[in-house]
């Protein structure tokens, strides 16, 4: 399998029906995530505007994350690198790939290029068992908002630098670490 960043657009309506059918599950959850129903085109702009990577098994894109920055015209909640579109082929589910690409991200996109102290996401409080496999990989819950109609919003993050994180000039992401 092979880790890269997508920056072409030749794969964007694999990338769009990969995120369609992972996030079929969360439907039927009643949990609706945007990238349930995103089109090719939405997915075109977030790829130009948002660093997204994927996990490839024969040239198949089977696992993608995306990493919004805070200055970009769609931030996560904190001047922190924010995780997105999370989402695993259910054909290739419980192979670890969602961990392994977070990780992957996190070191060689996160820490390396960017130098970021933390990197956050978030996901529905009610999905019933995200939170635990984002736990398991070092996030830790900070807060919990009501965004939208259907879900609450949990807050969760990384510390990948404990100094560094104390200098962020973001006066929400202190008040909740």
């Amino acid at each position: 399998m092979d880790f890269s960043r997508v920056t072409d657009f030749k794969n964007i309506q694999q990338l769009t029906n990969l995120l369609h059918r992972a996030y079929q599950a969360d439907e039927k959850l009643q949990i609706h995530f945007k990238a349930a129903n995103i089109t090719d085109e939405q997915v075109r702009q977030h790829i130009q505007t948002t660093p997204t990577f994927a996990i490839k098994s024969d040239d198949r894109i089977v696992a993608t994350a995306s990493v919004r920055l805070p200055w970009s015209t769609n931030p996560g909640p904190f001047d922190l690198p924010h995780l997105g579109w999370i989402a695993t082929d259910p054909e290739f589910q419980h192979q670890g790939l969602a961990k392994k690409i977070i990780q992957f991200v996190i070191d060689d996109f996160v820490i390396q290029q960017l130098s970021a102290p933390a990197i956050s996401l978030g996901t529905a409080v009610e999905h019933p068992w995200l939170q635990a496999a984002y736990r398991s990989i070092g996030f830790k819950q900070v807060d919990t908002v009501r965004m939208f109609s259907d879900h609450q919003t949990v807050f969760m993050i990384k510390v990948l630098n404990d100094q560094a994180i104390k200098t962020v000039n973001d006066t929400y992401l202190q008040s909740v670490i």
